[in-house]
């Protein structure tokens, strides 16, 4: 049963949605501010007063945490 693609990108959005509500603060705030405001690392480096390494660092563990919540939850397309 093929479901809508709409219906399976809401879904995803509310999966994200609650990854991203169990992340560290620091985590959301790089996520926040690179992916919705659009800002460079470097220009995050600054604002939260880190060294652009560690925003950086803080992108990478993000974007991983979200990929692991997700592969636990969302139904695998192998077979």
């Amino acid at each position: 049963m093929n479901l809508p693609a709409a219906l399976l990108r809401a879904e995803l959005q509310k999966l994200l949605t609650g990854a991203i509500q169990t992340m560290p603060y620091n985590e959301r705030v790089v996520l926040a501010m690179y992916y919705h405001e659009e800002l460079t690392l470097r220009e995050i480096a600054k604002v939260v007063n880190l060294h652009e390494s560690r925003v950086s660092q803080l992108k990478s563990q993000a974007i991983l945490r979200l990929r692991s919540y997700v592969e636990k939850r969302w139904p695998s397309r192998r077979v």
